[in-house]
């Protein structure tokens, strides 16, 4: 991008000034209001700004997607009930909470560890004593739930299957994009297969099924069997949300299946702000529950291509808590 691209000369600049001890610039006068490059480095930035392709617009996820991937489970563990330890059960797990939460993948995926492995918050002195090292998405001590009294609900009791689930969950997010971390965000349980209560139970009780060691990312899914599991990668959610895609909107030439690769694993903030745009609430009130800045939320609106379905927007509007 051009701002990119400015910001690098600009370092450039610096750095030579630096090691060259010259006057190195990159403006034609940098103490005015509205500086200008230099003639032979403007004419290359301008070119470039008024023919870069710009980026391809992200379409949000639909509930016929959501649903369509959970039939698709559903038939699944129909033969074998196992299945639900698998990838496409946890991937529809997160993005159900994600369209909640507003997550961005790193904070239930693997975005730039290797496979196997996971992203730890760095041993550095700008980082709190007690949480070096330990994972950057999310795990079990980030999630706490309360009955419909608003009672503490123990997670050892919540982790039997045959447990009712609770009425509330409050999410912590510990290391977020925006400047505060440690943030909690309260949602109550919804109705059919969308719930992020129900979808935050599901993944704590797999991670607990498949001996996820404390302090480590609860986004896992069976790889073998006999219970061997790995970490949920970026690619693993793109390769089943495209799946449900295909499963959704069989016919080639639905919009979808045209635009399929506008269809990705950051679409669930989208999908999360356009749903609530799209039922009335104000942008500060949207950037609140998603932890966004205004503008950001503002940029989703306006890159998104395509609104939400009826269904999403009363799912998404009707599970959080004020």
């Amino acid at each position: 991008m051009t701002k990119t691209l400015v910001q690098h000369l600009m370092a450039s600049a610096q750095f030579l000034r630096l090691t060259t001890q010259l006057p190195v610039a990159i403006y034609t006068n940098p103490q005015s209001a509205s500086p200008r490059l230099l003639p032979w480095l403007g004419d290359i930035i301008h070119t470039r700004q008024q023919w870069q392709q710009p980026l391809p617009k992200r379409l949000p996820y639909t509930y016929r997607m959501f649903q369509a991937l959970n039939t698709f489970i559903q038939s699944l563990m129909a033969s074998d009930c196992s299945a639900w330890l698998d990838r496409d059960a946890t991937v529809f797990d997160w993005s159900c909470l994600g369209i909640f939460t507003g997550s961005r993948s790193g904070e239930h995926a693997q975005t730039v560890a290797k496979r196997g492995h996971i992203a730890c918050v760095p041993n550095s002195w700008a980082a709190p004593t007690e949480w070096k090292g330990t994972p950057l998405a999310f795990i079990a001590a980030d999630f706490t739930f309360y009955d419909a009294h608003m009672r503490l609900a123990k997670l050892s009791i919540l982790l039997d299957a045959t447990a009712q689930a609770p009425a509330f969950i409050h999410v912590r997010f510990r290391f977020d994009k925006s400047s505060t971390n440690f943030t909690i965000r309260k949602y109550k349980a919804g109705k059919g297969f969308l719930c992020p209560v129900c979808a935050a139970l599901s993944i704590l009780r797999r991670a607990h099924l498949l001996q996820v060691p404390p302090l480590h990312p609860v986004g896992v899914f069976r790889t073998h069997p006999s219970g061997v599991f790995t970490y949920l990668q970026s690619s693993d959610v793109l390769t089943v949300i495209r799946k449900s895609v295909d499963l959704a909107y069989p016919d080639p030439t639905h919009y979808y299946r045209i635009h399929r690769a506008a269809v990705v694993a950051h679409s669930n903030p989208v999908t999360a702000a356009v749903a609530l745009y799209a039922n009335g609430r104000p942008i500060p009130d949207i950037a609140f529950r998603l932890r966004w800045k205004p503008e950001s939320v503002e940029h989703y609106i306006r890159e998104c291509s395509q609104l939400v379905d009826d269904l999403t927007i009363a799912t998404v509007q009707g599970a959080y808590c004020i």
